[in-house]
């Protein structure tokens, strides 16, 4: 833009240049027509007294000009039947009467001589002609200055004028503009429901009634969102098992999904042998479609359990019921402790679940084995049983990934390591202080920054039946 307004500017400045040069030579010309005419009648007038009289008559008439207006003026006069002579310089050069001669034939009676250009008027009566020539060195550079001059005024009306229009865009386009960009952003932000002010412009008050109404709509939808969000949480907080007394064991839990509803699950059931089913199972991904399996797999679990008691057998039969429901892509690691109070015995299957981790009373620490797939790949996979026994006193701790791999706002995860180890450190609380604990400590190592996977404990710890 600055560009073209440039070439705008430069094309503008010889235009004018130009075309006042033309205007000033033409009134120049006239001018000098009019002073030859003028002088003609004197010249008349004095011929019968000697050429010598006009002579000095018009070396006078030169020498006032010359003080007046300072470029070199030059009278010749021409007699009827007479020689083209100069008569107001003595000694004028013969190529300076051709030159004046030649020019006054000329169309714009004008001609070079020797560094300067110069400009001829001419008057003719009773046989005598007389020409009038001047430099024209002072009009080119008064010519100039005027163009600058205009260009100066022409420079200044333009940056007032700009200044005028930008403050005129600023209160009527920037400023308004800058404020809905920013009630946008943030509505983007989360902050949905806000309302920018009107304005002046009528153009801009349309696109801000419709981002208010855009806000507004988003809002109400939000609220539904949630309503409804509210209720699935509700659901799923049904399907995990309510605080059960189960003799010779104590038992607590943390459930912390990372969005409004999880993909972890995890459950406690009486089996028809007399031992008690520990259920804990992370879901792909989180959300509504995670909540979902998760509420298959509640379903699923309860109706093996009705069939068998074993870990490996419940992991297939409800294998093969979700690999065929669940989602394409969608698989579930599961851990199943079956544990037996009286004897102090467990026996568990997991499908590729994070380890437990058990921690005997004098704190020895020992994990589990992945027996087995993930559950939801492959119809006819199998899992195997494996069968510990633990003594009083004993703790269980079963857990799903996002407990882990919780992160630092730079990336660091909590690792089994600092698990492990605040699992030690915390043998002589109860469990319910250790879950507590252990909330806190993600809580404090996440520092600020959001949860990005659902957490989920079981902790168990072998009593006195």
């Amino acid at each position: 833009m600055n560009v073209v307004l440039a070439v705008f500017v430069v094309l503008f400045l010889i235009f004018s240049y130009q075309r006042n040069l033309a205007e000033r030579l033409a009134e120049k010309r006239i001018a000098l027509d009019e002073e030859a005419a003028t002088l003609l009648p004197s010249i008349l007038e004095m011929q019968n007294e000697g050429k010598e009289a006009v002579q000095q008559y018009l070396e006078t008439i030169c020498a006032q000009m010359q003080e007046i207006h300072a470029p070199v003026h030059h009278i010749v006069v021409r007699f009827q039947n007479g020689p083209f002579k100069l008569l107001s310089e003595h000694g004028a050069s013969a190529e300076l009467l051709q030159v004046i001669q030649k020019a006054a034939r000329s169309p714009k009676h004008a001609t070079r001589f020797e560094n300067s250009e110069i400009v001829i008027g001419t008057y003719t009566q009773s046989g005598v002609t007389v020409y009038v020539s001047e430099t024209l060195d002072n009009l080119y550079g008064s010519v100039f200055a005027e163009v600058l001059n205009n260009l100066t005024g022409f420079i200044i009306l333009s940056l007032i004028t700009g200044i005028v229009i930008n403050i005129a865009l600023t209160t009527i386009v920037t400023r308004p503009l800058h404020h809905l960009v920013q009630t946008v952003q943030e509505i983007g932000q989360g902050q949905l429901g806000a309302q920018s002010e009107t304005f002046h412009c009528a153009e801009l008050n349309y696109l801000t009634h419709e981002i208010n109404d855009m806000s507004t709509s988003l809002a109400a939808a939000e609220n539904i969102r949630k309503l409804q969000m509210a209720k699935a949480r509700k659901i799923q907080e049904n399907l995990l098992p309510k605080r059960i007394k189960i003799p010779g064991l104590n038992v607590t839990s943390l459930f912390q999904p990372a969005d409004e509803v999880g993909g972890d699950y995890y459950d406690i059931l009486p089996l028809s042998d007399g031992a008690w089913l520990f259920c804990i199972a992370d879901i792909t991904g989180h959300g509504i479609s995670a909540a979902m399996s998760a509420a298959v797999l509640k379903t699923l679990l309860i109706q093996a359990t009705e069939h068998t008691c074993s870990p490996a057998e419940i992991l297939d039969f409800i294998n093969r019921r979700f690999t065929v429901v669940s989602p394409v892509g969608e698989f579930v690691s599961m851990q199943l402790l079956r544990v037996v109070p009286r004897t102090h015995s467990i026996e568990y299957a997991s499908a590729g679940h994070e380890p437990a981790c058990f921690l005997s009373p004098t704190g020895e620490l020992s994990d589990s084995e992945t027996t087995g797939l993930l559950l939801g790949i492959d119809e006819d996979a199998e899992w195997d049983n494996i069968t510990l026994y633990l003594t009083l006193g004993h703790r269980m701790l079963l857990i799903t990934d996002g407990v882990s791999e919780t992160h630092t706002p730079e990336g660091e995860m909590f690792g089994r390591k600092r698990l492990t180890a605040l699992l030690q450190e915390c043998q002589h609380l109860s469990i319910e202080e250790t879950t507590q604990q252990l909330q806190e400590s993600l809580s404090h190592f996440r520092n600020g920054s959001p949860q990005q996977d659902d957490v989920t404990v079981l902790l168990i710890e072998m009593t006195e039946a």
